[in-house]
């Protein structure tokens, strides 16, 4: 089913603004690509200005609803009319080389889930393929710092509509490419379903460049966290061994199920002792998913309690470059390994930051 087709009835309501939660009924005129334009919105017979750069719901005769933006008015051609974004999650279908988008989330904080992140991003970047990492843990992201970066402009600018993706993307490690999120003090602990829409457009133009993006969502089952996870396309699961961290990253697979988010599910165990306890713990989770929620959830493998791990926080650095001999080395390059064989090799010889310094000049 097309997400909107001409002469569709739509019903758009505000989600900021001085408009805000008010709902207006439209027509869709013509669809392109990626967007979609209407007919001029009126109230009593005079014209409704909504701004560019507004968020809306959109909600369609047809029963689906979509979040989306107002990126022109009288656009060349179509005088009197709006022209709103497609949502990327669903134009991507049809696109041959749209990167997947990966969640790497957890029941609860202090598993290593940001740390397990960035040596998956460094390892596939070794294997070739092209890597954007997401900082969406709001309030306390910390990938900027883990990775010695300096951030002037972070999420929140792209979520707010301020700048465009590539004024906040920034270098990493390996050829990945990085945008950085948000500290408390920043204002942004929270964020709304139609932000999220609009990241994940703004991260959809990246298409040409990258091969997978990996999100670094917030712990816990929070709406900040489910958002991100109801786009992506794959969620990793990360768990320590600890009894409470087991039983809440299985509280975040209820949650997702009763929300219905259900992106494909892959686990990872981390600060395992040795592969047996690691196995035992996988199972117990994949099987209590699979009996009691009919959830198939893969295990994508397991990271050893290495003090490498540590070290090579201390010393802003990813394990897998800076001790690419030691046992949790070892782990992260099977587990991304694991990831890499879903995925096909892009053939690019230009490095990706000098692509994305060229889009952005």
């Amino acid at each position: 089913m097309t997400v909107v087709s001409p002469e569709d009835t739509i019903y758009l309501t505000s989600e900021t603004g001085f408009y805000k939660n008010e709902t207006f009924k439209s027509e869709v005129v013509k669809t392109t690509k990626n967007s979609f334009l209407i007919k001029t919105l009126y109230d009593h017979g005079k014209v409704v200005l909504l701004p560019v750069g507004m968020l809306v719901k959109v909600d369609v005769q047809n029963g689906s609803s979509f979040y989306s933006e107002i990126i022109e008015k009288n656009p060349k051609g179509h005088r009197g009319c709006l022209e709103l974004l497609l949502p990327y999650q669903r134009i991507k279908k049809k696109e041959y080389r749209a990167p997947k988008i990966i969640t790497v989330t957890s029941g609860k904080g202090g598993v290593g889930k940001t740390t397990i992140l960035l040596n998956l991003a460094a390892a596939l970047s070794q294997m070739g393929l092209k890597i954007c990492v997401v900082d969406a843990d709001l309030g306390t992201a910390n990938v900027d710092v883990l990775l010695n970066l300096n951030a002037h402009h972070t999420l929140k600018d792209i979520a707010d509509g301020k700048l465009s993706i590539y004024d906040v993307l920034l270098e990493g490690p390996n050829n990945c490419v990085v945008i950085p999120g948000t500290s408390g003090f920043q204002a942004m602990t929270s964020i709304t379903e139609a932000q999220v829409q609009r990241i994940v457009n703004r991260l959809g133009l990246l298409g040409r460049y990258i091969d997978l993006i990996l999100v670094d969502t917030c712990p816990g089952v929070s709406n900040n966290t489910m958002f991100f996870n109801q786009f992506a396309d794959q969620a990793i699961l990360i768990t320590s061994t600890e009894p409470h961290a087991i039983t809440d990253a299985y509280a975040a697979l209820k949650v997702m199920v009763d929300r219905l988010i259900l992106p494909e599910l892959f686990l990872i165990v981390n600060k395992a002792e040795d592969e047996s306890e690691a196995r035992e713990i996988s199972g117990r989770i994949t099987n209590a998913a699979k009996k009691f929620l009919s959830l198939n959830v893969i295990d994508l493998g397991y990271v050893f309690d290495d003090p490498y791990v540590v070290k090579s926080v201390k010393r802003l650095t990813p394990c897998v470059l800076k001790y690419p001999e030691s046992m949790a080395s070892d782990c992260y390059n099977k587990i991304a390994h694991n990831i890499y064989t879903t995925h096909r090799k892009t053939i690019n010889n230009l490095p990706l930051f000098e692509k994305l310094k060229q889009k952005m000049s």
